[in-house]
């Protein structure tokens, strides 16, 4: 055999290994990626699966939050009923504690005739001695008066006092109301604050929409009060209630107790915690 047929051979011999490695490397590469393709196909699946469920969720959370909103909104408006309901409760027993003040007062003006009464009859009994028998019935009956008199006084004592004691529980009563009050009314404006407009949810013609600015403020009295730029030019009313801002912060609410052409007087209701209404700061009736 020649030299060329036998480089020949061992060339084809070797190009047939190289083709035989090349085959088995793509089969094991194909084979390979088919496993791969398989494995992300299977995550792919979990994670849109996985997906699904937590859109699912998400959408239950929302669902769930904006019931609780819902609940949370008429829990105000029933306390707010109510808190109104105690005031006029209130304001009702005031009424009915000054009618028995009165009568109290009255009471204990007939006592006093009573015990004058009885010191002008005690200085007659003493001048007209010589006239002992007629006076002594009239002594009898100014004793029995006194007597009725003195028992009318210790009622009207026994009387004071509870009077007292209820127009003590009362103004605790009242104090307590009134502090309920101004957090019911801070909620409020948390709530107005965060867009819930109360105007709508509520009978009655709405508060016109007033803007104004906060010219000068006293803060040697309790509750401070506030003088605004606007007033019954612009339809401002006894009673309106401004909120006031400083920027887009919430700052306090202010109710107007006294109108003036081109001003108008407030009162502070109650400030958000910490802070203080000052001079510069904006008002107005409606949420900005």
């Amino acid at each position: 055999m020649s030299l060329l047929a036998k480089v020949f051979i061992v060339l084809q011999t070797i190009l047939i290994m190289t083709y035989l490695g090349l085959t088995g490397a793509l089969y094991q590469h194909k084979r390979d990626w088919r496993t791969s393709y398989q494995k992300l196909k299977g995550r792919y699946s979990t994670m849109v699966s996985r997906s699904a469920k937590e859109v699912e969720a998400l959408r239950n959370f929302v669902s769930a939050k904006n019931q609780l909103i819902t609940a949370k909104e008429n829990e105000i408006t029933f306390l707010k009923s109510q808190l109104d309901v105690a005031i006029l409760q209130a304001v009702q027993k005031g009424k009915a504690l000054s009618a028995e003040k009165s009568r109290t007062t009255s009471l204990e003006a007939e006592a006093t005739r009573d015990k004058t009464t009885i010191r002008a009859l005690g200085t007659q009994n003493t001048e007209l001695t010589g006239q002992n028998t007629t006076l002594k019935t009239d002594l009898d009956k100014a004793t029995s008066r006194r007597e009725i008199s003195e028992g009318q006084v210790a009622r009207l004592t026994n009387l004071t006092g509870q009077l007292e004691a209820d127009l003590g529980n009362l103004r605790e009563t009242y104090s307590g109301t009134r502090i309920k009050l101004r957090e019911k009314e801070l909620l409020i404006a948390m709530a107005e604050n965060q867009g819930v407009n109360f105007a709508s949810l509520l009978p009655g013609p709405p508060v016109p929409a007033i803007d104004g600015q906060v010219l000068a403020v006293k803060t040697d009295v309790k509750p401070a009060l506030v003088l605004l730029s606007v007033g019954a030019d612009e339809k401002v009313e006894a009673g309106f209630r401004f909120s006031v801002y400083r920027g887009s912060k919430f700052v306090g609410k202010v109710i107007v107790e006294r109108v003036l052409r081109d001003s108008a007087g407030c009162r502070v209701l109650f400030t958000a915690e910490g802070e203080t209404v000052q001079s510069g700061d904006t008002a107005a009736t409606r949420l900005q």
